[in-house]
């Protein structure tokens, strides 16, 4: 008995078996933790595109003929007058009636459009990198307009499902306001004018008479 306690007391090979023990669960992290990186870096880049995509939508909104990447346009080229009326999906977002609809969508990869609110998305989705599918939207709700990007990317990673939303697709999406500060600012004189006119109108009869009775005193003590 003590020949074998003495053995089992003796350190010997133990590093060996602690090793065994050990190792395999951390290359099992580390192998985990590359994977998961890798995951996460297709989810960056995936979601990067979304929001520029959006992004470069509604600057360009003002103007189909400005080029997505760039925002540069030839001079004196643009869209018609009242295109915020006919084609910016307005009744829509007043009415919604008579198949009226508020709202526009373009697959990716995107083809021509055919009004001219698919036009001005396609033409946002044109800079896309290829095997990247989903759809870019335009939603007009009177008070607020915006761009909504989705996309997904099918990748071949062995890591557990519940790291990724569906599946093996990597899914994202991101919006962008579409802002017109000169349109905006341009609105807000229209209304002022016309609000002066109208107010004016109103009180037309108090002011003539006012006047009147000023011209009237200064006659009088013309007289005297």
């Amino acid at each position: 008995m003590s020949f074998l306690s003495k053995k089992f007391k003796k350190e010997e090979g133990s590093f060996t078996i602690e090793a065994s023990l050990v190792f395999p669960i951390v290359l099992f992290i580390l192998v985990l933790l590359l994977f998961f990186s890798m995951y996460m870096y297709q989810k960056t880049f995936l979601n990067q595109h979304t929001y520029a995509a959006s992004e470069r939508a509604a600057y360009s909104w003002d103007n189909s003929y400005k080029q997505a990447m760039t925002g540069e346009f030839v001079a004196g080229e643009h869209d018609n007058l009242y295109w915020r009326l006919t084609e910016d999906r307005l009744l829509g977002a007043l009415f919604g009636w008579a198949g009226a609809d508020n709202e526009v969508i373009v697959s990716v990869p995107a083809g021509e459009g055919g009004s001219l609110s698919e036009k001005k998305l396609s033409q946002a989705a044109q800079g896309m990198p290829s095997g990247m599918n989903g759809t870019i939207e335009y939603q007009n709700s009177l008070i607020q307009r915006k761009v909504t990007t989705k996309l997904e990317q099918v990748i071949s990673l062995p890591l557990p499902s519940f790291l990724f939303d569906s599946s093996n697709n990597v899914l994202t999406q991101g919006s962008s306001a579409v802002v017109e500060p000169t349109e905006f600012i341009r609105t807000v004189d229209l209304v002022r004018y016309y609000a002066a006119k109208f107010k004016g109108k109103g009180g037309a009869a108090s002011s003539t008479a006012a006047e009147a009775g000023q011209v009237v005193q200064h006659f009088g003590k013309t007289k005297k």
